[in-house]
C-alpha cells in the first residue's frame, strides 16, 4: 500500500538533486531584482523594505524554481510574497502575488469574458498546457519573448493592438470590452486584502495569548471573511491563473449581467421623435472618437460624436431617430 507513495517521494528526491545540481543560467530560471506586484500588494507605504532570495521556490505554475520577494505592506498588514514568476506573472499581465490584472484588479477569468476570449486559449496564457513538459517549453518560449523585447503584458491585458478587435469584430468591439473593463475596474486601492489573518485559536474561543498578533485579538474586528459564502474561502490558485471556476470572477460577471439587463429594460425611448442621441458611459482615455464611430456607423447615418474624457462618457447623435433606437437595442 506504500509502493505508489515511495515512488513518488523518488521522483520528487531525484528532482530536486537534479535540481541542486543544476546550473540556473543553463536552466534559465529567472532571477531578477524586483517582482511585478500590484499596488494593493505593495501596500500604501512608498518606502517598504523588501526580502529577495534567489530560487527559493517553484512557481505555483510552472514549477520552475524563481526569485522569491517577501515583504510586508504594512503596520498592520501579513506578510506578502510571490508565488509565481515573473514570466508567469507577465504572460498573463497579472500581479505576481494575488494574480489579479495588474491593470484593471480584477481577475482572468473576467478580463477574459470582458474581451470575448475563451478561457486559457491564447498564446500568452501557455495556451492550456496542463503537462509539466509542455509547461516548461511554453514558459521558456514566453521569457524568449521577454527578452526580444515583446510586450506579452499588453497582449495579455488586449491593449496590443487589435487585442480586443480579433474578439469582438472590429474597432467597436474594442470600445464596448473597455466600457466593460472600465466598469467592473476597481477605482481605487484595496488594501484590506493584506490584513492579518484570522486567529484560529479564537475561532475556537481558546485564544489566551495577550498579544495575539490576529484578528480579532489585534483590536481589528472587520472580518467579512465569516460571511462570505464558503466557495470564496476556497479558491484554487491555478484555477484564477488560468481564468476557470473562479468563484470572484463569477460573481462579477453575473452582476454586470444583471446590470446591463436591468438597463436595457429601463432604456425606453423618448416621446420627443426629435431626440437621436445615445449617452455612452464608462469610456477612458484608451476610447477615441474613431472608435466610436466605427462602431455606431452600422446601426445608421451618425451627425456627430462628442467624447468627454474629463466625464468618462460620449455622446452619439444619429441623423434619424431609427438608428439610434437600433443602437440602443444592440
Amino acid at each position: 500500500g506504500t509502493a505508489p507513495r515511495l515512488v513518488e517521494d523518488a521522483r520528487g528526491e531525484a528532482t530536486m538533486a537534479s535540481r541542486q545540481n543544476a546550473d540556473p543560467e543553463e536552466e534559465g530560471w529567472e532571477k531578477t531584482d524586483f517582482p511585478v506586484v500590484c499596488e494593493d500588494c505593495l501596500g500604501p507605504n512608498p518606502y517598504i523594505r523588501m526580502q529577495r532570495q534567489d530560487y527559493a521556490a517553484e512557481c505555483a505554475i510552472s514549477g520552475r524554481p524563481f526569485t522569491v520577494f517577501r515583504w510586508r505592506p504594512g503596520t498592520e498588514a501579513r506578510y506578502k510574497k510571490t508565488v509565481v514568476c515573473k514570466e508567469i506573472a507577465l504572460a498573463k499581465n497579472v500581479c505576481q502575488v494575488c494574480l489579479l490584472d495588474l491593470d484593471y484588479g480584477i481577475p482572468v477569468q473576467a478580463r477574459d469574458a470582458a474581451l470575448g476570449r475563451e478561457a486559457a486559449n491564447n498564446e500568452t496564457a501557455l495556451m492550456g498546457a496542463k503537462s509539466d513538459v509542455n509547461i516548461e517549453y511554453q514558459t521558456e518560449q514566453i521569457a524568449r519573448r521577454i527578452a526580444n523585447g515583446e510586450d506579452v503584458a499588453a497582449e495579455a491585458s488586449g491593449l496590443a493592438a487589435g487585442g480586443a478587435l480579433e474578439h469582438h469584430g472590429g474597432a467597436g468591439g474594442k470600445a464596448r470590452a473597455h466600457e466593460i473593463l472600465s466598469r467592473m475596474a476597481r477605482k481605487k486601492p484595496y488594501y484590506n486584502k493584506n490584513k492579518t489573518a484570522i486567529c484560529t485559536f479564537w475561532l475556537r474561543n481558546a485564544c489566551t495569548r495577550a498579544d495575539c498578533p490576529y484578528r480579532p485579538c489585534n483590536g481589528d474586528t472587520h472580518m467579512p471573511e465569516l460571511t462570505s459564502a464558503p466557495e470564496m474561502r476556497t479558491q484554487n490558485i491555478k484555477d484564477r491563473y488560468y481564468g476557470v471556476n473562479d468563484p470572484v470572477a463569477e460573481k462579477m460577471l453575473k452582476r454586470n449581467e444583471e446590470r446591463d439587463a436591468k438597463a436595457k429594460a429601463s432604456m425606453a425611448p423618448p416621446d420627443d421623435a426629435t431626440i437621436a442621441t445615445l449617452y455612452v458611459g464608462g469610456i477612458d482615455e484608451r476610447v477615441t472618437e474613431d472608435l466610436l464611430r466605427d462602431h455606431f456607423y452600422a446601426f445608421g447615418k451618425l451627425k456627430s460624436v462628442r467624447v468627454m474624457h474629463a466625464k468618462k462618457c460620449a455622446f452619439v447623435t444619429f441623423d434619424d431617430r431609427q438608428g439610434a433606437e437600433a443602437a440602443a437595442a444592440a
